[in-house]
């Protein structure tokens, strides 16, 4: 994750340090290359092929306020007040301070570092259709849509006001009037109960994620109506109306997205490879590091280190250290936990988040984060939108209890 977020940085300032050059785009408007000068300002010269490449530089929607001979002239404007700027900046020697002094080094630096991934990393990433091929025929799980599904509902906490529906729909009364006249679901009564598009055991929009509703209409024909579901809010009448098989996307479909994930792995791998051949010519050393090394940190210490690290398997290692190390102490039952949420909302791998909240059990079996690991064993391989935190997963078991409670009453 963390090489990622640099090699993203990287191509950003890549982007901005080397800009299009003029050769890069075609000549727009009255915007072309003449012989002569642009504008003058004192002793420094601007010529017209330098204001076009500055024009050809700039952001599309802002190239669009310089169009015609008036915006050529307004582009020039802009280009005189820049350089007034910087004279009367040179001028108040701005620049032979300590402070910009370093400022100019670390973006002289940014403009170079940007221009040489381009060259020596970016540029020399190729792919071959024989490659994306390959790839597409070698996983073709992550190439199939899932099935897709259209419903209406009614919603009541009141079961015998769901009864009276019932027998009105029998009695052939439409169900987007009665949804859009009594339905107690705000969110969706107004377009006739309509829940839009889901996949079955996915969230639903008004409900939430409901098993009990995934499993009342998966098998429900297109037009049928349910019988009344009892769920975690109340009261629901279902009629579907919309189905959608899955279907393996085609290679033309999944090209680009093969494209992207292929070169993002070869940059890397690139990325990585220069690395270390820079750092043997160079002869790196991090003071910092070593010294993090050599010392023995504290539980509360790898705490913080772990809550602040991106990757999530070093994550995972900085708190297996504290439950290995510290296992007495009070961050200890928590880190296990963390190394189960990490496995399940981030790896995405439920074997080994199951074992890590089976472990916790065991170790720790009167530890308050005992609820919540029965809570993800139960719930994590369920469909569900991902969860950042411990709070956030807290917060959506607290409400799921309130759902249970309420629908049990």
């Amino acid at each position: 994750m963390l090489a990622r977020n640099v090699l993203l940085w990287l191509a950003a300032v890549a982007l901005i340090a080397a800009g299009p050059s003029c050769s890069e785009r075609k000549k727009e408007g009255d915007f072309k290359v003449k012989s002569g000068l642009a504008a003058r300002i004192g002793d420094i010269k601007i010529t017209q092929e330098q204001m076009l490449h500055r024009y050809e530089q700039l952001p599309d929607n802002q190239r669009k306020e310089f169009k015609g001979r008036d915006g050529q002239a307004k582009f020039v404007d802009r280009l005189i007040e820049e350089h007034l700027f910087y004279q009367a900046a040179l001028d108040a020697k701005l620049d032979k301070s300590e402070e910009m002094e370093e400022r100019l080094r670390w973006a002289t630096m940014n403009i170079l570092v940007g221009e040489y991934f381009t060259k020596n990393v970016a540029d020399k990433i190729t792919l071959s259709e024989k490659e994306i091929e390959e790839y597409f025929r070698a996983h073709p799980e992550e190439f199939q849509r899932s099935p897709v599904m259209r419903a209406q509902y009614l919603f009541t906490v009141d079961s015998l006001k769901a009864v009276n529906w019932l027998g009105r729909l029998a009695k052939g009364e439409k169900f987007s009037k009665i949804a859009n006249e009594e339905s107690e679901d705000k969110a969706t009564a107004p377009s006739g109960g309509d829940l839009g598009y889901f996949n079955p055991g996915g969230y639903i929009k008004g409900i939430g994620e409901s098993e009990i509703i995934s499993k009342a209409v998966q098998d429900l024909e297109v037009g049928k109506t349910s019988g009344i579901i009892r769920f975690e809010k109340g009261f629901a009448i279902v009629k579907v109306t919309e189905r959608n098989p899955g279907v393996a996307q085609t290679l033309d479909e999944s090209k680009r997205t093969i494209e992207s994930k292929l070169r993002l792995q070869k940059t890397e791998e690139l990325y990585k490879k220069t690395v270390a051949e820079l750092k043997e010519q160079y002869q790196t050393e991090n003071y910092v590091r070593e010294m993090l090394d050599k010392s023995t940190r504290t539980p509360e210490e790898l705490w913080e280190v772990a809550r602040m690290e991106q990757d999530p398997r070093q994550r995972i290692q900085y708190y297996r250290d504290i439950v290995n190390l510290y296992p007495g102490h009070t961050n200890a039952p928590q880190a296990l936990f963390m190394i189960g949420f990490t496995y399940a909302e981030e790896l995405r791998d439920a074997v080994q988040a199951r074992r890590s909240f089976d472990e916790l059990k065991r170790k720790y079996p009167e530890s308050d984060m005992i609820e919540s690991a029965d809570w993800m064993i139960e719930n994590m391989q369920t469909a569900h939108p991902k969860m950042e935190s411990l709070e956030t997963m807290q917060q959506r078991m607290q409400e799921d209890k309130a759902r249970k409670t309420e629908g049990g009453r």
